[in-house]
């Protein structure tokens, strides 16, 4: 069975959140990226429900799954990734670097 581009696209766009769900590093802003996929694949979110629909998975299973595999430790934030995501910010001059965002 040959799968079109569309059903690829979205199921990888799942497959995305679930490997961002699995972060186990350090770096604050793919902490942030994980924290955000735990709650898009848990919330059932009217986004959520759209992309399972086009990539042929049903949301209210996907949701109940993903749901059940977040309470592993796999799938937690752990304690010095809270630390690092809700400390306070130090203030420091411009170092270079920035974070691309998208939101409107």
């Amino acid at each position: 069975m040959n799968k079109s581009p569309e059903l690829i696209l979205f199921r990888s766009i799942i497959n995305q959140a679930l490997h961002d769900a699995t972060y186990d590093g350090v770096y604050k802003y793919h902490i942030i990226d994980k924290r955000n996929a735990i709650t898009w694949l848990i919330g059932n979110s009217q986004d959520f429900q759209t992309i399972c629909n086009w990539a042929e998975i049903d949301p209210g299973i996907a949701c109940r799954k993903f749901t059940k595999a977040m309470k592993t430790d796999l799938y937690a934030l752990r304690n010095d990734q809270k630390d690092i995501l809700y400390k306070p910010r130090k203030k420091y001059k411009h170092s270079g670097k920035f974070r691309l965002t998208f939101n409107e």
